[in-house]
Formats: structure tokens, C-alpha cells, sequence
């Protein structure tokens, strides 16, 4: 573990946490500190960031680890990110830890920003960096697909903003909603919802162009005569699987296709395994379309929610994927199951 200069990317700004930073105002009222960009060895990395002697009646700390690609250009992307809750009536040390996947010639960085007002003081602030030595040992490494060669659509990149801005479309889908304006007509809505999931999920594969000849995909739980038929006129060879293989078993696949998604009824941590398990599946460059079920209003105990959904997208970020921005709808835009429950779709890369 090696000790990073918290205020090093901004020498001159001073930070909104007094007395530290440089001598200018920031020109960003929310700003608190910006590390360098410095490379870091491949594998499972944390930021750590530690507040000693805090003290404030209130407010939120946003921390981001940022990557950026000298060899590509551009701006900076998201890499993870985490929250510090501040509020307490006597000092305390504050610690936030920010695992995220290092990838071999990618620079990060650490920044944090006030994201609810407070009056935090500190006595210091300390920066770490835990790096794997000698970069992460796994199984069986994931292959790479021909799809990591092609340039990703715009909307399946990481963003340094995870949320999508504007209408959605079905044929041309990023994590979004269903609602009413997607569905087709005839039937019932629940039959109405279930051929929309299989719709949006068809549709990713053409809309980020992963519909080649030569790939390999899997088509997870159920799939209908319509979705069959679909697919056998796609170039790509999709075959049903029931569910995901073992971590040792050496299959990976260039597409997952699972309109059906995660059951309801199933607690948090097997709902992430469950879906962690198919992800690791994927060769790098591989690309998810997952439908999903998930209670919109928080209301029912035990369902997936939109932050669940959310801290899924941060997670995976930090672990190497790309996910395209989440599209929640309005309430009343909603098509709702007799349960009040509402469908998603999410989309997923493997970076």
C-alpha cells in the first residue's frame, strides 16, 4: 500500500474542506480533492481514503476513482465510486474504501466532492493506494472475443454519468424501463411485457453490433417459439443454457441473452451471485442484455429496487465491465404487473 497526495492533481485550487489545497478558489464549489492520474498495476486495486479528526453535523462525501487512457484520448471515465455519510457530534476518524479492476495502461485517480452540504472539518486527510503485486491471479482467465476489437456503441462506454438524459428507444435500448410507449399491442399486458423483454434484448444484440458471424452466445432460461425464431435468422449461434457454468469449467461466451433475468422472491446477495455468476461467463469484450423485474417504488421488502440496481452498476464498473446508462421512467410512464412491480432492461459489457 502506497500513500498518494490527496490534493496533488489540482496544486492550486483549495479544497471546500478548509485549510487544505492550494491557494485559488476552486472554480467548482463542491470540490475537496483530485489525486494525479498514475498507472496502476493490473487486478483488484482499492483507493482508500481516510478523514482524521472529522467532525460535521451533516452532509455526504462522493468519491470517484476516475481512468483515463493517455494512448486514446478523450476525457476520463468512471471507474468506481462510493459515498461517505458525515454527521456525528464529536470527532472521528472516517474511512470509505474504493475497490475497482485496474487494467494494464490506464491511469486513475481519486476524487471527491461534497455531494449535500456540510461543515465537515478535518484535522488531515490520507489517500492509499492497494495495488495487487504482480496483478490479479484467476482460475481461468477469460478469453477475448472478436467484439473487443470493434469500438463499443456510444451509449455501451463507461461514463463518467450513469444516467441516460432524454426518451429511450426499444430498438436502440440502454439499461431502461419498460413503458408504455414500447409496448406493441394484442394480448395481455403481462404477455404485452414478456415479448418487450425479448424485443429489447434482440434489439441490443444488432443495436451494438455483436450479430457476426463466428460468435458464440447462450440464451439463459426460457425462451419462446418468437424468440426462437428470431434468433435463428441472426447470424450469431445462440444456444439455451439453464444456467450459468462453473467458474472452472472453461466455457465463456461472446453474447448472454436472458430475457426472462432474475427471479422475484430471492434475497439481495443471491440476486447479485446469481448475476455475477452469468456475467463471469462473458469473454472480454462479451456483451449482457439481462431483463429484469424490480419493485419501482421501494415498497415491497426483499424486492430489487432501483438502488440496488444502481450499486450493481457502480459494482460491476469497478470490476471491469461497462454498463450502458440506466433510463428510469417516470412513474406514470410505468407498465406495473398486478404486484405493482415494474420490468428493466440492463446491458452489460465485459471491458
Amino acid at each position: 500500500m502506497r500513500a498518494v497526495n490527496p490534493f496533488s492533481y489540482f496544486v492550486d485550487y483549495a479544497s471546500q474542506i478548509s485549510g487544505f489545497g492550494g491557494e485559488r478558489p476552486s472554480p467548482d464549489p463542491q470540490y475537496c480533492f483530485h489525486t494525479r492520474y498514475e498507472p496502476v498495476r493490473p487486478g483488484r486495486a482499492i483507493y482508500r481514503l481516510r478523514l482524521l479528526g472529522a467532525q460535521a453535523s451533516e452532509g455526504q462525501l462522493t468519491v470517484r476513482v476516475h481512468a483515463f487512457r493517455p494512448d486514446f484520448g478523450g476525457a476520463p471515465s468512471l471507474a468506481a465510486g462510493s459515498r461517505l455519510e458525515l454527521g456525528g457530534e464529536r470527532k472521528q476518524d472516517l474511512e470509505v474504501a474504493v475497490p475497482f479492476h485496474a487494467i494494464g495502461g490506464v491511469a486513475y485517480a481519486l476524487y471527491g466532492f461534497f455531494s449535500e452540504p456540510t461543515n465537515l472539518a478535518v484535522d488531515q486527510v490520507e489517500v492509499a493506494l492497494d495495488e495487487p503485486e504482480g496483478g490479479e491471479q484467476v482460475e481461468i482467465e477469460a478469453p477475448r472475443s472478436a467484439l473487443a476489437a470493434e469500438a463499443a456503441a456510444p451509449e455501451a462506454g463507461p461514463a463518467t454519468g450513469l444516467i441516460h438524459h432524454g426518451a429511450v428507444e426499444r430498438t436502440r435500448p440502454v439499461s431502461q424501463d419498460c413503458t408504455w410507449r414500447q409496448l406493441d399491442g394484442g394480448g395481455t399486458v403481462a404477455a404485452r411485457v414478456s415479448r418487450w423483454r425479448e424485443a429489447v434484448c434482440v434489439a441490443a444484440i444488432v443495436a451494438y453490433s455483436v450479430d457476426l458471424p463466428g460468435l458464440d452466445g447462450w440464451v439463459a432460461g426460457e425462451m419462446s417459439v418468437a424468440l426462437h425464431d428470431a434468433l435463428r435468422s441472426n447470424p450469431l449461434a445462440l444456444h439455451a443454457r439453464s444456467e450459468a457454468p462453473a467458474r472452472d469449467s472453461g466455457e465463456f461466451a461472446d453474447v448472454i441473452v436472458w430475457p426472462a433475468g432474475l427471479r422475484t422472491g430471492i434475497d439481495a446477495p443471491e440476486r447479485w451471485a446469481t448475476l455475477h455468476a452469468w456475467l463471469e461467463r462473458l469473454k472480454i469484450g462479451g456483451l449482457a442484455a439481462i431483463g429484469m423485474t424490480y419493485d419501482p417504488d421501494d415498497a415491497r421488502t426483499g424486492e430489487l429496487t432501483r438502488n440496488e440496481i444502481r450499486q450493481w452498476a457502480f459494482r460491476l464498473i469497478g470490476l471491469g465491465y461497462s454498463v450502458a446508462p440506466l433510463a428510469f421512467a417516470d412513474s406514470d410512464e410505468l407498465v406495473r404487473d398486478e404486484a405493482g412491480l415494474a420490468a428493466c432492461c440492463f446491458i452489460v459489457q465485459r471491458q
